[in-house]
């Protein structure tokens, strides 16, 4: 290294270090635009797991990559439905796995994920007019935890392509209030109380 190039280097001065603040995220407003709160899925790839994984797997898939939920794909690459964390540390799995005779090893990604024919769908383009505050309201009418973004700008013969997802965890999180829907059921039982309930 030349003497002349030395000057553009020097040694720590001690004292303390500190990371700078991330200033490209901004906070999230309920008069600010909706995409904010996407997970947009052309920015950042999800976290993916196949839909014949353990649980067990999947769930460990989820902590190293520190995601709350995951993409279930099948082996011809198709999206098949959306695996939440809450769900993999609830009732769900040992329940079925009681229903079933085994044991919890049995539980495969696509015994306990949300099925994509199951969520409520809105187009990127059309997520591009809405504020936060009215994806709160949508959440609430809905009462869903899931909102899948898909981006017609894409699509091409048969295929949907998934643009992102929506948490209500995530929303509610950040805007400090509560969106969390009514428990999923998780049993028989759970289902029976669910329909006699709202049949009034």
């Amino acid at each position: 290294m030349s003497n002349s190039l030395r000057f553009l280097v020097s040694r720590p001065s001690g004292g303390v270090f500190r990371l700078l603040p991330n200033t490209i995220t901004t906070p999230l407003s309920s008069d600010g635009p909706a995409t904010k709160a996407l997970k947009d899925f052309a920015r950042d790839y999800p976290v993916t797991v196949r839909a014949a994984m353990g649980i067990r797997e999947a769930r460990q898939r989820l902590y190293n990559h520190g995601s709350t939920f995951a993409v279930v794909i099948n082996a011809k690459e198709e999206v098949t439905g959306m695996l939440a964390l809450k769900d993999l540390m609830g009732a769900l799995p040992l329940s079925l796995a009681n229903q079933r005779g085994g044991s919890i090893d049995d539980i495969t990604a696509q015994d306990v994920m949300r099925p994509i024919w199951s969520l409520p769908v809105i187009d990127y383009s059309r997520l591009q007019t809405l504020k936060v505050e009215d994806l709160v309201a949508l959440f609430k009418e809905l009462h869903t935890d899931f909102l899948l973004v898909t981006d017609a700008d894409a699509t091409y013969l048969s295929e949907q392509f998934v643009r992102g997802l929506l948490s209500s965890d995530d929303l509610g999180q950040k805007l400090g209030v509560n969106l969390t829907p009514d428990p999923r059921p998780e049993s028989f039982s759970d289902i029976v109380h669910a329909v006699r309930g709202s049949s009034g």
